[in-house]
């Protein structure tokens, strides 16, 4: 038995008017999203266990199925993993986004400055680097706006504020804060002088998502089947390298509408002849959502359907038996442009599956199953 799962960022959303009253996946054109939920299962799923926030951490942990309850020690030192940097046991990671804010400094006018083109990134964490040099605070570059920072043999209490939460708001009252908070924001005051020579569309750095080092065990010993992961972004990366699992790099990925969706699910399949299961992760619906744009998040979800489903439909066939999960890991609302903690639709289908009669998808599905604890997922597509 073959498996791939086809995680859709942030795709669920909420009715819009102007669209009818329809939601994005309603609106859209999917004609092959309608055909896995003809021929499979739908079911809700609630990827944000109680108390925990929505974060695309936290959700795709569980998709990937491993209870964030025991598990998730943050963001960030998952994205840390991924990129290859060490983390001893004193240290502590943290997101290093990339950020526009206002003339003035006080409102957060866009969390990814804009998508902030690489070279223009490049120029703003080496002089981070060079600016921070001899410190304790090390600065590493990811893509685009991603990247990330390292305190070292520091222990930090506090608390942050993902930046793509507050988008059009001030700024004053989501600080870190907290017992080492004056520590954090310091940074970020002082990092303030890179921006003031001018790096492209970024005007000063957001810290977030701390955490320390994790620990888990492999996919492998959970559910025993070998695996790998595509996605574009680190955090995706990070938390397959901390299953056990090989990382396969796609050329011409962004994590944007622009990706290679054509390259993603080609070779999601051609690693199906290695793998018995694949982890495929598309970051564009959510970037939409963030960004608050219908079009693109139309967009996303219909190049999902017509580019990538027919290659990962018509491709796992050769395989013989062989089963697709197609979920999102949380909603990402057009109208707050960002996460919530409501439960997502997931399709199974292939071998062994029986329909249930529901003959599309969308956040409205008659629900076959429910799964209050979102980690179970994993072992409901194998089993």
């Amino acid at each position: 038995m073959k498996y791939l799962v086809l995680l859709c960022d942030g795709m669920a959303d909420e009715r819009q008017p102007s669209l009818g009253d329809k939601t994005i996946i309603e609106y859209a054109k999917t004609p092959n999203m309608n055909k896995l939920a003809k021929a499979g299962r739908c079911g809700l799923v609630y990827t944000t266990p109680e108390g925990f926030p929505p974060g695309s951490d936290i959700c795709n942990l569980s998709v990937f199925g491993y209870d964030p309850r025991k598990y998730y020690t943050g963001r960030s030192p998952l994205e840390a993993v991924s990129m290859g940097i060490p983390l001893g046991e004193g240290d502590m990671a943290f997101r290093c986004n990339l950020v526009t804010l206002s003339p003035d400094g006080s409102t957060m006018d866009d969390f990814s400055a804009h998508h902030i083109d690489q070279e223009s990134a490049h120029e703003a964490i080496s002089r981070l680097k060079e600016l921070f040099k001899g410190d304790i605070v090390e600065f590493y570059e990811g893509l685009s706006y991603r990247h990330l920072m390292v305190v070292r043999g520091r222990d930090l209490e506090l608390e942050t504020t993902p930046p793509h939460d507050i988008t059009g708001q001030p700024i004053v009252g989501y600080l870190p804060k907290g017992k080492d908070s004056d520590y954090i924001n310091g940074i970020m005051k002082k990092a303030a002088q890179v921006f003031s020579e001018g790096t492209g569309k970024a005007t000063g750095i957001w810290l977030w998502g701390q955490g320390k080092r994790p620990a888990m065990p492999t996919f492998q010993e959970m559910y025993g089947l070998n695996g790998a992961v595509i996605a574009a972004v680190d955090l995706i990366k990070g938390i397959g390298l901390c299953a056990g699992m090989d990382v396969i790099n796609v050329p011409g990925v962004t994590g944007f509408i622009d990706t290679n969706f054509a390259g993603k699910a080609q070779y999601a399949v051609d690693a199906l002849q290695d793998k018995d299961y694949i982890f495929v992760h598309v970051e564009a619906p959510d970037e939409s959502g963030h960004m608050g744009s219908i079009e693109h998040k139309i967009a996303s979800v219909e190049r999902i359907d017509s580019i990538m489903l027919p290659i990962i439909m018509d491709g796992m066939a050769k395989y013989g038996e062989h089963r697709i999960l197609l979920m999102p890991d949380h909603p990402t609302p057009i109208r707050t442009k960002t996460h919530t903690a409501s439960p997502v639709p997931a399709i199974i289908y292939g071998a062994g599956v029986e329909p249930d009669g529901n003959e599309t998808y969308s956040e409205f599905i008659d629900p076959s199953f429910e799964l209050r604890d979102g980690y179970q997922i994993a072992e409901m597509f194998i089993k």
